[in-house]
Parts: structure tokens; sequence; C-alpha cells
């Protein structure tokens, strides 16, 4: 038996990577100037009509994530305060049509660092959100540089879940390839923000914020093992062998992972290697990805060998539940 087309019955998925594109988002989009490149097809902006596709995913409860790749910041302070403002406020009402299986992920103005702890605190405090948003770069700024100190040392204070999406890294164009920047890129830019928290030292100095890095993390488990070149190879003074002589190793197992679009077995084992099990959770990227491909991953990890009867059972919701308490 199925539910919908080729997924598993019986599916309890806590969805912690699912899309909606909300009119509210787009408007601001319009009034910063900026264009959307990733032009989002299916946009799962109604919440009836997004919790039906859920049913007919296995998927029991999600946490939506209002971003497309276009971001929230487009050189304007004020327009960007202005797109997470409104956006959170149409998101908390959008989560409120059934808030025991709809959550949401507050996006921030980043890089505006004032901004941003405005904008998580009305968030967090007024609106209910589960935890906030931030894409991996915006405007060349990368999550993890020591600039925005601050706003992590409030994070930490909060103990706030931080999902972090890849971006389209700005020199894309100059490679002059014919790939979208998300077959590719988007994997190294997830590495990128988690090998730039662990060399910073934040990852060691902020131990309460739950990072939630996409799509297994990207090309973090297979890099797990270079990411020791830091402690051998490294032009700050002191080296980071000195700064943290307890290696890279303990920090990778610090993270969140979704499983959106890598619920394969070579990804799925690959990370299972090098994760705690108890901080993986399942993602669908749904809709911007094809149902197909949704239906495909369920299918795999419903019969993945290393996801025994514990270890899917954790990854499906048990994890989610622990992180988001809305859903428990």
């Amino acid at each position: 038996m199925t539910a919908g087309h080729g997924t598993p019955a019986g599916l309890r998925f806590i969805d912690v990577h699912h899309h909606t594109v909300l009119p509210e988002y787009q408007l601001a989009l319009v009034r910063s100037g900026a264009a959307d490149p990733s032009r989002p097809l299916r946009k799962n902006s109604d919440p009836q009509q997004a919790l039906d596709n859920m049913e007919s995913l296995g998927i029991e409860a999600a946490v939506f994530n209002p971003l497309s790749v276009a971001g929230v910041h487009h050189g304007n302070d004020a327009h960007a305060n202005y797109l997470t403002e409104s956006v959170n406020e149409a998101l908390a009402r959008f989560a409120s049509h059934n808030p025991k299986r709809m959550g949401f992920f507050a996006p921030l103005p980043f890089p505006d660092v004032d901004g941003s702890l405005r904008q998580m605190e009305h968030a967090l405090d007024k609106l209910g959100a589960d935890g906030v948003i931030l894409l991996s770069n915006q405007n060349d700024c990368y999550v993890g540089d020591p600039a925005y100190e601050a706003l992590y040392a409030e994070m930490d204070r909060r103990k706030v879940a931080v999902f972090i999406h890849p971006a389209r890294p700005s020199f894309v164009d100059s490679l002059k390839l014919k790939l979208w920047a998300s077959v590719v890129e988007y994997p190294f830019e997830t590495t990128r923000v988690c090998a730039n928290l662990i060399y910073n030292g934040f990852m060691k100095k902020y131990p309460n914020i739950r990072w939630i890095m996409a799509h297994a993390g990207g090309c973090l488990p297979y890099l797990s093992l270079r990411l020791r070149l830091m402690e051998e190879s490294d032009e700050h003074k002191p080296e980071f062998s000195v700064r943290h002589p307890e290696g890279t190793g303990p920090y990778i197992g610090q993270f969140y992972f979704d499983t959106a679009i890598a619920g394969s077995r070579a990804a799925m084992a690959a990370l299972y290697e090098v994760a705690d099990p108890s901080r993986i959770m399942f993602g669908s990227d749904w809709p911007y990805i094809d149902r197909e491909y949704v239906e495909d991953q369920s299918r795999a990890l419903v019969d993945m060998p290393v996801l025994t009867r514990d270890r899917f059972k954790a990854m499906e919701r048990d994890n989610a539940v622990r992180l988001f308490p809305r859903f428990a």
C-alpha cells in the first residue's frame, strides 16, 4: 500500500526542510528591487493545500522555510528589515492554520546584525517561531564570519535552532557553466559554513546553538577527514591546533542535519559514520524538487541498511520532536 504516488504507507515524518513562497515574500523582493533567480514554480503558499500535500507524502508535520535563493538582503538594511518582519508576520499566520503540524523558521536581515537581533527577538518572543533561518551567504557575507559574533552570542544565549540553507555563490557566473548552482555548488556552500564555524571557534565558544545543516551537511561527511588539515597548516596565530587541541572531530558531531536530496545509501552511510544519530532529521525539500524525488528518497530511507529500526524512528520524527516542542 502507498500514500499518494509511491510514498510508503504509515510514515509520520516531521520535515525540517519544507519550503513555502508566500505572496508577502515576493512583494517584499519587488520592493527591494531584487529578482528571484530560482523562480520557484511550486510555491506551496496555501496552508490547507500544503497540509494536503504533506499528507500525501507521509509528512505529519513540517517546519516551513520561507526563502528562495533570492534571500533577504539586497544592499539596503531598511528593505531587508521590512522583508523579514512582513514575511515573519505572514509565516505566523500561515502556521496558525494548524499549529500542531506547521511550524516555521524566521528569516533574519543578515548581515545587518542589529536588525537581525531585533527581528530574532520579535519572531521568537512574539510570533512563536521555532527557530531562525540564514542562507549560507548573503552578499558574499558568510555565516561563521567573526564580524557577526554578536549575533552568534545572542543565539547561544537563547539556545536557538538555526537552519542553514545553501545560497547561490556570487562567483558562479564567472565559471561559465551551464549547470544550475543547486546541482553542485549548494553542497559546498553548506560545507563552507560548517568549516567556518569550526575554524573560527564558534562551535566551541557557543555550544548552545542548534545548527541544522541542510542536505546532510553538503560535502561535510565526505570531507570530514580533510578538515583535519586545519590542525597542521594554519596561517592564523595562534594556530588552530593550539586554539583547539581537541581537533575538528568533536565539532562535526555537534551539528544537526537533514536528509533532503541526500537520501541515498552512499550519502546516508557517510553521514551516519560522522554524525550523532540523534541529530539527523528528515528533510524533503518539497516543493522545490519534484514529487518523484521526495517519494524515491522516502522509499530508499525505509529500506536502507544503515537505518536500523531505532535509527529510522529517530530520523523520522523523534529527533525533531526533541528540538521542536510544538510537535511533541
